[in-house]
């Protein structure tokens, strides 16, 4: 049964009440549905393209709502409900912000910017910030917390494999949503329709600025996109390593859990409170408020789970490590009542 019909996807009930297919298009819209054509392809390009990603994501500890392929134009996903604020991660003067900050497109920022834009198409997606989100309602401090964290690991794990395929990550769009657990996880999709990218030699775009500024082969880019990610693949899976590989398979495996822990904001932290009274004294009045909390690393025996890729019926190994940790901080690491927790899982390989 069909739910839900986009510009882009179709959404259709899988009979499960954990997951739903997503079907791909062809169907190209641009200027908030101004312009609308067909790329013959994009379906088929987006949706394996995003497989291929969110599978190297979920190796590197981002939990998504992907869970396996159908095929060449469908993916099995978890069911979330979708928060209605898109991130987008800026690394170069592109598009709107370019034309916004009158700036030459191309000009690198010496930081990743993150943006936030209101989902909503008769609006055309305004931008807003955390002030609108939290008195709209849409998300909590510590889910925002959470999706800038989540937004910052993503931008450098795509930026490598971009880089691998010989593509340059100019700035990208990201959707989450929350389980029925409550974790918050990548949704949507990861493609050039959401994703600005550029040759890294020749700075050819390969992305839906062909499609947007009728730059012509618009299909030809999309192909040729997914023909570099799928040539990178094996070696993100760890493929093709031989001996080198079997060795260090025989290896445990040890990822790390960051915990960060601290007083909810809305109970007195009087530690916080006298940090903040002496840096004062000292001086430092640019400072409004502090908040103490506690940093805890755990090394995870179990973390070998996160080393195995590719699609479940079930949580994937990410996710289900990250409930193991929820549940030591629900039971020892934190107090509920009185503090929130923030945990980052860094897998083999990663782990510090």
């Amino acid at each position: 049964m069909r739910l839900h019909e986009g510009k882009a996807k179709i959404v259709w009930d899988a009979g499960d009440p954990d997951s739903y297919v997503i079907e791909y298009k062809d169907d190209a819209t641009a200027f908030d549905g101004k312009k609308r054509g067909r790329i013959v392809g994009k379906g088929d390009c987006n949706n394996l393209i995003s497989a291929v990603l969110f599978e190297l994501l979920e190796r590197e500890g981002v939990p998504t709502h992907y869970l396996g392929a159908l095929g060449d134009h469908e993916m099995r996903v978890r069911r979330l409900t979708i928060v209605p604020v898109e991130v987008v991660v800026r690394n170069v003067a592109a598009g709107s912000l370019a034309k916004r900050l009158g700036l030459a497109e191309g000009t690198p920022m010496t930081r990743p910017v993150l943006e936030l834009y209101y989902k909503s198409d008769p609006l055309g997606d305004p931008m807003v910030n955390r002030h609108h989100v939290a008195a709209m309602g849409w998300a909590s401090e510590a889910e925002m917390d959470r999706i800038e964290s989540l937004a910052i690991r993503v931008n450098g794990i795509l930026g490598r494999a971009f880089g691998d395929c010989g593509l340059r990550l100019i700035d990208f769009k990201l959707e989450f949503g929350r389980t029925p657990s409550g974790d918050m996880v990548l949704g949507d999709e990861i493609s050039p329709d959401t994703c600005r990218l550029w040759d890294t030699t020749t700075s050819e775009k390969l992305d839906k600025d062909r499609f947007r500024r009728d730059l012509g082969g618009v299909e030809e880019a999309y192909q040729e996109v997914l023909r570099r990610v799928q040539a990178a693949a094996p070696k993100w899976r760890g493929e093709g390593k031989g001996a080198a590989a079997s060795a260090a398979a025989a290896v445990p495996a040890i990822a790390q859990a960051h915990v960060y822990v601290t007083p909810k904001r809305t109970v007195l932290d009087p530690q916080g409170v006298a940090v903040e009274n002496a840096l004062k004294t000292m001086g430092y009045g640019e400072v409004r408020s502090v908040r103490v909390g506690k940093f805890i690393v755990l090394e995870l025996a179990e973390a070998d789970l996160l080393s195995s890729g590719g699609p479940r019926a079930g949580p994937t190994a990410a996710e289900r490590l990250r409930r193991r940790v929820d549940d030591m901080c629900r039971k020892l690491l934190s107090n509920p009542v009185i503090e929130d927790y923030r945990v980052d899982i860094l897998p083999p390989g990663r782990a510090e």
